[in-house]
């Protein structure tokens, strides 16, 4: 099977939004201006996908857009193909991460996370229509979040309620890196002192139902649960959050256990630079995980009352590791 690249792009996604021409840019660098797809919202990815893959016969498909436009394209491939992919009627295409978002989580983990123009050149020099098989790649398992009518949904990032609360805040702070220093800077000041902030906001920091299960096995007081199948890194690298397994068997949890708002706050030092406290119980190697509440994966918030289970997907897909660009 030879290389074909196609790409996906998300015109409101951070970064291409601040530079609305990388799109037409990408488009120079491809076989046929044909290959390169925008689109407008979610509703247009599963004719955008199928038109790239049935009919103009991509084989690595770039997306142009942040974590929470690769986490639609997985889903669109997983509800159209799923099926076809696990049985082997139908090769999967090979992902390449753009750097098109805001926080590029997925792209960082696989250090495809420079200018997404310069990244597609880089690879179009090396492989251009050379076969697929030489193409540097990992292989990415997906996180399966079932419990609901809306549900199953596939992802590599996975946050509980508190988890979701935080980075709606985020989003109302001024969204990417700025709301994130300040939610930061103002949550850790708050707790200290005790400010308005804190108080108005410390409901967020509360789990409607503090339980969860690791394995079988039951954990109270459950603040928080984080779950990812890949690395957990955020601005440029300095912030560390949690590393994923190696060998794909299973996939990298987190709890944080407390009775107070104040708990997180005090554990943010070791939740944002991976180190050991107490209170954070880290499974590397989990393989069924339940909890409840709203959550949010892949940074996309979702609302949900009741119980979660989340597992290991059987599907898998090839990514290309930045690394060999």
């Amino acid at each position: 099977m030879l290389v074909r690249l196609g790409v996906l792009t998300n015109p409101v996604a951070d970064h291409n939004h601040r530079f609305p021409f990388t799109h037409g840019r990408l488009q120079h660098h491809l076989e046929s201006e044909a290959d390169a797809v925008v689109t407008a919202d979610k509703s247009c990815l599963d004719e955008a996908v199928r038109q790239l893959l049935l009919e103009r016969e991509v084989t690595v498909l770039a997306i142009n857009g942040g974590d929470g436009t690769i986490h639609g394209v997985v889903n669109c491939l997983s509800a159209a193909f799923g099926e076809d992919y696990l049985a082997g009627r139908r090769a999967p295409p090979t992902l390449l991460l753009l750097n098109g978002g805001t926080y590029n989580m997925a792209s960082r983990a696989m250090s495809t996370n420079g200018d997404p123009v310069a990244t597609v050149r880089r690879f179009q020099h090396r492989f251009r229509g050379g076969h697929l098989a030489s193409v540097p790649s990992h292989g990415v398992g997906l996180l399966e979040v079932r419990g609901g009518a809306a549900l199953p949904m596939l992802g590599m990032f996975f946050g509980s309620q508190v988890v979701a609360n935080a980075l709606d805040l985020c989003d109302r702070m001024g969204s990417g890196y700025l709301g994130l220093v300040r939610l930061l800077g103002q949550g850790a000041a708050g707790y200290v002192l005790r400010t308005a902030f804190f108080r108005e906001n410390a409901w967020r920091l509360r789990a409607d139902d503090p339980r969860g299960t690791v394995d079988g096995v039951p954990y109270r007081d459950v603040v928080a649960m984080v779950a990812a199948t890949v690395d957990m890194k955020l601005a440029r690298g300095l912030v560390w959050a949690l590393t994923a397994p190696t060998d794909g068997a299973g996939f990298h949890v987190k709890l944080v256990r407390g009775r107070r708002p104040g708990d997180v706050v005090h554990l943010l030092p070791h939740l944002l630079w991976e180190l050991s406290h107490p209170m954070i119980v880290s499974f590397p190697e989990a393989r069924a995980v339940t909890t409840s509440g709203a959550f949010t994966l892949d940074g996309e918030l979702y609302e949900h009352r009741g119980p979660l289970e989340i597992g290991l997907s059987p599907l898998r897909f090839e990514v290309v590791s930045g690394d060999a660009l």
